[in-house]
């Protein structure tokens, strides 16, 4: 495995041999394993001597916990609409793959490389750099390999980036983990710095998250072992990812699908606690609808745009696609809250 590693790393550095600036994309509204897998790859080609690594993605970062990871770690970025692809040497994706609608990066663009852990295969005429991981949990876990072959040192703050970045996308440990995920998880849980950890993991919120979670609360629905709800205008697409994952916790379902509106485009986000097909669930229900999605078995998430569509028509296509996709068709809606079912009555 370390040998796997060790090739890896001197293919990306032969890849990237004679550039002196590189472009570190994320997708459009990233999440701290993006974050943490870009802010690792800034020190890994500082660490090469590169003079410039910028870090970019096109939308922005919404979460309360991610703003904080931003700040507090001190992980400096570039809006994309502010970065000239002439002023780079060479351009990395981290934790997103291209063509897949996430990354504000032209079809013409040229990519040099790629790291990711999501189920995507390059075409086999790609002449880019390529390492995708599906067997791990967290893109975090792939940088701290090549972190550890390339002998770069990892700070305190960096450790605390890379450990925060595996325990949210693997949920601790109980999503989508494998034996290397674990291990890292370990060796940077030793190096990390526990009050800048505490700082991420417990930030201020705004009134938003709470007038979300009272919109949330009220919508949700029950079809049998699938539960829905929907949020109505987001500011940041990170908050129906969030709430997916706490409704996931409800005792009655197996899936979880939680949908919000932002930029004249549906989000949604899946989960399913028996760990099968919410990818195949999410580009089945994009599909549908004309979008794009896909994930992993236990986790997904797709967007679909408006096409001048209402608001109310576009959803309702998500229901009725969601209930197809997961068999349903028949099941009668139930509200979670007891009063909400009365008012609608």
């Amino acid at each position: 495995m370390e040998a796997n590693y060790a090739r890896k790393i001197e293919d990306l550095r032969r890849r990237l041999e004679g550039a002196s600036s590189v472009l570190i994309l994320t997708h459009d509204f990233p999440d701290p394993d993006c974050l943490a897998s870009a802010f690792g790859l800034v020190h890994l080609f500082s660490f090469w001597g590169m003079k410039l690594s910028t870090i970019s993605f096109g939308g922005f970062v919404g979460r309360a916990e991610n703003r904080a990871m931003v700040r507090f770690a001190q992980i400096e970025s570039v809006p994309f609409m502010l970065v000239s692809l002439e002023d780079y040497d060479r351009i990395v994706l981290v934790d997103s793959f291209p063509g897949v609608g996430n990354v504000s990066l032209g079809a013409e663009a040229r990519i040099d490389a790629v790291l990711d852990h999501h189920p995507h295969t390059p075409p086999r005429d790609a002449d880019f750099f390529h390492d995708i991981r599906q067997d791990l949990g967290a893109t975090s876990t792939l940088v701290t390999r090549y972190l550890e072959a390339a002998k770069c040192p990892v700070s305190a703050t960096l450790a605390t980036a890379l450990f925060y970045g595996i325990k949210t996308d693997t949920n601790e440990m109980s999503r989508n983990a494998s034996a290397e995920d674990l291990e890292c998880y370990k060796l940077l849980f030793d190096k990390a710095d526990h009050r800048l950890l505490s700082r991420i993991e417990w930030p201020d919120r705004d009134p938003e998250y709470f007038r979300i979670l009272h919109t949330a609360a009220e919508s949700m629905t029950t079809f049998g072992p699938v539960g829905y709800t929907h949020l109505g205008h987001v500011q940041a697409p990170d908050y129906i990812a969030e709430i997916a994952d706490l409704f996931d916790s409800l005792q009655s379902i197996q899936w979880m699908v939680c949908s919000g509106v932002f930029k004249k485009q549906v989000y949604f986000s899946i989960r399913s606690k028996d760990g099968e097909r919410a990818g195949e669930a999410a580009e089945g229900i994009a599909k549908i609808l004309g979008g794009t999605g896909g994930g992993h078995s236990n986790m997904a998430a797709g967007r679909v745009p408006l096409n001048g569509y209402t608001q109310e028509h576009a959803l309702a296509k998500l229901v009725s696609g969601m209930k197809e996709i997961f068999g349903v068709q028949g099941t009668e809606g139930q509200y979670l809250l007891k009063d909400r079912a009365d008012r609608r009555e």
